[in-house]
């Protein structure tokens, strides 16, 4: 046991007073020698045996209080083995990284104490609690895109558990490599040599990147959560729900299907999915699911007048988990996005005909999308405006005046893809098309030979290209998977390269894995332009016969036209961004998340969006107007192309995010077919914990070895021992008091005993 004021111990010596005062107080009986007293010797016997023990049992009791009250002062403290990763007795500057991510919203049991992410935040009060008083501490969380509650190493333990108390769990997914390197950086300010970052997380698997460089000169110590109950984490999720026309049950007859996985050891039975369209159930159903496997349930509805956009959502009976237990999707069920496709290598095979795939890609939307075909000499004579998009694929040498037209058409709102091929002539395109292209084109490139065609043909022996890992925040890849497996599996055997140039609004969508650009976005006066460095067709690539062709033309198609996005782009993981146009005289536009918080953007041009998509304004919450006007149909085409948009980057929320504009004239506009849906990553649903040959403090050598390597003594904790002390002292004064006052109670029924045999 230890004291942290052993000079007030001085004050045990009171605890002899009781002791003196019971000496000096005690009676002491006189010798009667005569028979008669015999009797009453026999009484008094028995008398001063319990009379004794009462003395004893006062005496222990005031003993006992006078002691405590000194140790009560000096609060006592012992060393018990601690569950924490480490000693934190010894002054050190430390990092408290907090995994905020979505798997920790998980409830400890159906009925449990709180979630897992209750337990961490206990975790690190106690951690901190227990650190010396000259330690300085920071605190970081671990989940992607979260701000740093507590950015420099501070003494300041109120501050401290302050900002702890303001963290909560958020739906984002964990990014736990990232948090360590930003953790390494704040120790870097440390006060002290002693520098640790304390890691409490539950090891989810995909937070973590095994190749991910750990950070040097520093320990690293993990607190792993849930304990054995981590690896026997099941779960069952809603990973995808998609929506595809099904005329057999009428002319605006939708399937939506919804792929359920089972992350569990054990088959899930009998498991209920219910479809929910516009909030209302319509249909519910079961589904068996074997073992870490999946299926999928397929419903079927007729629409019958409306709206032409509704949100479906499915449900499946909720477990420990419920973020992953509901998604949602956007279904439209409009008519008629015209497009053009101008064929620049039409041929008698169809299959081999350059717009074939393109073609089949656009049409297999449904009703969505009108397709019209055309030759390039016809396209001076078309009427572009009619268009919502032009496709330009493999054409030669446009004319003079249907380069004026295309010029034309861009600038005044239209929207232009571009895809290359073998009939190109660069120089021709450079020359009349420069001013919409958004980079010149350059030289053609072969990475390597098809299939099927001579060795000879090869300018290296390189294998074909592959597209570089997209970055799902562009709004036309917000639909794809995190591996993108419809769109890296695709190889490239020949590209155009694009010479350097100049451009504000350019922006790199798609690169190859050599960094050559692959998909590239720029806007022209109020339209848009994609330029696509191959083939639409399998002459320089196989992407047409890959599973992510048809959702990248048509998502191309939706963004040229600059209408709403389709339910890819419409549907968000949490953590991704939207861009949301604004009309010209929109002065303010509204979004309001799921829990009814309000965030205010102010429309800026989009020039000013950078090609990383960081946005020159700032969100700021504003409160909602009590009572808003009645909704006005929106302004249409104005919407894209007024040039004039705002980002919106605070999607941490999964559910339908709704968008409002404040126009010039005071008037408030809702703007449904601006709305949104953001839901879980499907990479939280998996419970996998990280291998424990991978956990990041069994990873690296020298300081950061981690608490595995740490050759001290075992870890221990204070345990404060004046509250027990309290407890005793209490209870000793309880006892004095009952023993004083049956004392007093005895002396005075002794005391009125001869009165009372005198009267009788």
């Amino acid at each position: 046991m230890r004291f942290l004021s052993p000079a007030l111990l001085l004050g045990l010596g009171a605890a002899l007073l009781p002791w003196l005062l019971h000496r000096m107080g005690r009676r002491r009986a006189n010798t009667l020698r005569f028979a008669a007293m015999e009797l009453l010797l026999r009484a008094e016997r028995q008398v001063h045996a319990r009379r004794r023990l009462r003395d004893i049992l006062l005496l222990v009791a005031r003993t006992a209080a006078m002691a405590a009250l000194p140790l009560l002062f000096a609060r006592p403290f012992a060393e018990v083995r601690s569950d924490l990763p480490v000693a934190v007795d010894i002054p050190q500057s430390a990092v408290v990284v907090l995994d905020d991510s979505a798997s920790m919203c998980r409830r400890r049991g159906l009925l449990g104490p709180g979630t897992v992410f209750d337990l961490a935040r206990a975790k690190a009060r106690a951690l901190v609690e227990s650190m010396a008083p000259q330690s300085d501490v920071a605190l970081v969380l671990s989940s992607e895109g979260a701000a740093t509650p507590v950015a420099e190493p501070s003494t300041d333990r109120r501050r401290w558990q302050a900002a702890l108390d303001a963290v909560g769990c958020s739906a984002r997914r964990g990014d736990l490599d990232t948090a360590l390197g930003r953790a390494a950086q704040i120790l870097q300010s440390g006060s002290h040599p002693e520098r640790h970052i304390y890691l409490l997380s539950d090891l989810q698997a995909s937070g973590f990147d095994p190749a991910a460089e750990r950070p040097r000169n520093v320990r690293i110590a993990v607190v792993p959560l849930g304990g054995s109950e981590s690896s026997t984490w099941d779960n069952r999720a809603v990973v995808d729900v998609v929506s595809e026309p099904a005329p057999e049950v009428g002319a605006q007859g939708v399937a939506i299907v919804a792929e359920i996985a089972n992350f569990s050891p054990k088959p899930a039975q009998h498991l209920g999915v219910t479809l929910r369209l516009d909030g209302s159930e319509v249909a519910r159903g079961f589904v068996d699911i074997p073992a870490f496997g999946r299926t999928r349930k397929r419903f079927l509805h007729a629409f019958s007048g409306g709206g032409a956009e509704h949100q479906a959502a499915v449900e499946i009976d909720a477990d420990r988990f419920t973020l992953d237990d509901r998604r949602l999707t956007r279904i439209e069920v409009t008519r008629g996005l015209r497009v053009l496709v101008v064929n620049g290598d039409p041929r008698t095979v169809r299959n081999e005909d350059e717009v074939f795939f393109l073609e089949a890609a656009l049409r297999a939307g449904g009703s969505r999308f009108q397709v019209q075909l055309c030759l390039p000499d016809e396209l001076a004579t078309r009427n572009l405006g009619d268009f919502a998009a032009v496709f330009l694929a493999n054409v030669a040498r446009p004319t003079a005046e249907a380069s004026a037209a295309l010029v034309r058409y861009v600038e005044e709102g239209g929207g232009l893809f571009i895809a290359v091929g073998d009939r190109v002539d660069s120089d021709a395109w450079n020359q009349r098309l420069r001013r919409i292209l958004p980079q010149p084109l350059g030289l053609r490139r072969t990475a390597a030979a098809r299939p099927g065609t001579a060795e000879g043909e090869t300018v290296d022996t390189r294998p074909a290209e592959q597209l570089a890992p997209i970055d799902r925040r562009q709004p036309l890849l917000a639909g794809f998977s995190a591996g993108s497996d419809g769109l890296s599996s695709a190889r490239f055997f020949q590209y155009l390269l694009l010479e350097p140039a100049a451009n504000a609004t350019r922006v790199f969508v798609l690169r190859y894995e050599s960094g050559a650009p692959a998909l590239v976005q720029t806007e022209v006066g109020r339209g848009r332009v994609l330029l696509f460095t191959s083939t639409v067709d399998r002459e320089w690539t196989d992407l047409p016969i890959r599973p992510g062709f048809l959702p990248l033309m048509q998502e191309s198609a939706r963004w040229l036209a600059g209408v709403p996005s389709g339910e890819v782009a419409a549907t968000l993981p949490v953590g991704g961004f939207r861009e949301i146009p604004a009309a010209p005289d929109d002065r303010r536009i509204e979004i309001t998340k799921p829990d009814g918080v309000v965030r205010a953007l102010v429309p800026d041009a989009r020039d000013s969006l950078s090609a990383s998509g960081s946005p020159t304004q700032a969100a700021s919450p504003t409160a909602t107007p009590t009572a808003p006007p009645t909704a006005q149909p929106s302004a249409g085409g104005s919407l894209a192309r007024s040039g004039r948009a705002v980002l919106f980057r605070e999607t941490d929320e999964p559910g339908e995010y709704r968008v409002r504009a404040f126009r010039t004239n005071g008037s408030w506009v809702d703007r449904p077919e601006q709305s949104f849906l953001v839901n879980l990553d499907n990479r939280e649903s998996d419970p996998a914990i990280l291998p424990a040959a991978l956990r990041p403090d069994r990873i690296g050598g020298g300081a950061s070895g981690g608490a595995g390597d740490d050759t001290r003594a075992a870890p221990t904790r204070r345990l404060e021992l004046w509250h027990r002390l309290g407890i005793v002292l209490v209870g000793c004064l309880l006892l004095e008091s009952a023993l004083t006052l049956a004392l007093r109670s005895r002396r005075t029924t002794a005391a009125g005993a001869p009165e009372a045999t005198a009267s009788t």
